[in-house]
């Protein structure tokens, strides 16, 4: 199996090395506490790195019980799969679209008559999923693209708080069968 991982980790840069748009962004805010930002506020003073991986690994079927711990469950999870062959990007001056046709690139390379599967790994963000379907349509592949399931776990949590009191322990509970929901298709 042929795994393309992207996604994107913000660096703070400073102002004159942020791109135009994030410049301006950060030129017209107006931060509510002076030392410190306050709870849902954005800097706007970051640039994402693109980042981007293509490795080989043999698939390893997983439960999900493997993946989220329930009482009686099996102590010893099936071991991970080992990537090989890893080879990888990074850049804060190229634009995601760009490592997205990178990593592409590479897997064409590798896998030029598209023998082995292809699998796509992101966070869950919607740009990098639209970029690698544009690059699908654009070089005639079908690669599924698995959400990694730590991200996607951050967005039940963030959806608990919408039925819960923060910090009730009921919301647990939800977040845990909703996760199991999810991991059952």
């Amino acid at each position: 199996m042929l795994v393309l991982s992207c996604d994107g980790t913000g660096i703070v840069m400073r102002p004159e090395a942020l791109r135009a748009g994030t410049r301006a962004a950060a030129a017209a805010y107006a931060q509510k506490l002076a030392p410190r930002l306050s709870r849902g506020e954005k800097a706007n003073r970051k640039r994402m790195a693109e980042v981007g991986r293509v490795y080989d690994c043999a698939p390893v079927p997983r439960t999900p019980d493997d993946i989220l711990r329930t009482a009686g469950a099996p102590a010893v999870p099936p071991p991970a799969p080992k990537a090989q062959g890893k080879w990888g990007t990074a850049s804060v001056v190229d634009d995601a679209a760009t490592v997205v046709a990178q990593l592409f690139d590479k897997a064409e390379r590798r896998d030029p008559s598209h023998h082995r599967p292809w699998v796509a790994l992101v966070d869950g963000n919607n740009h990098p999923l639209d970029l690698i379907t544009r690059e699908e349509r654009r070089r005639q592949v079908t690669v599924p693209i698995l959400v990694d399931v730590v991200h996607g776990l951050e967005y039940v949590w963030k959806a608990v708080w919408s039925f819960y009191a923060e910090g009730d322990a009921a919301a647990e509970a939800w977040v845990h069968a909703k996760a199991r929901a999810v991991l059952h298709g």
